[in-house]
Formats: C-alpha cells, structure tokens, sequence
C-alpha cells in the first residue's frame, strides 16, 4: 500500500515512459537503448510534470505532479 501511494503521487507520464524503456530493455541491444532513452528524456523534460518538478526542488517544497 506504501508503495501504491507513493507511485501516485509521482509523476504519471515519467512512470510511463521509464515503463516503455524498461519493456524495451528486454529486447534490444545496449546502443540501440541508449539512444531510444535519450529521446525519452528529451520527451519527459517538456513536460508540465517536469517544471513542476524542478520549481519544487528549487522551492523546497513538495511536488504537486498533474500527469501533464
């Protein structure tokens, strides 16, 4: 259950993503992974989870994500 809200409370669309690479993981070589996770990572920091991340962070504060 611990887990279960904590997963909540993190940001959705970053879970998502690092689910898509973790699956891909299992079926692609090491270059080929590396460059797909780059291009995840280029997805997940236009997000509005992102800057909220980072405005939390540099505000001390909790996050408050939205999956966006």
């Amino acid at each position: 259950m611990e887990l279960a809200v904590r997963l909540a409370a993190a940001p959705t669309r970053a879970i998502g993503l690092m689910k898509r690479t973790l699956n891909r993981s299992l079926s692609t070589d090491l270059d080929s992974l590396l460059e797909y996770e780059a291009a995840i990572q280029e997805i997940a920091s236009r997000t509005a989870d992102h800057k909220e991340g980072l405005a939390a962070f540099l505000e001390k504060r909790s996050p408050k994500f939205m999956g966006r």
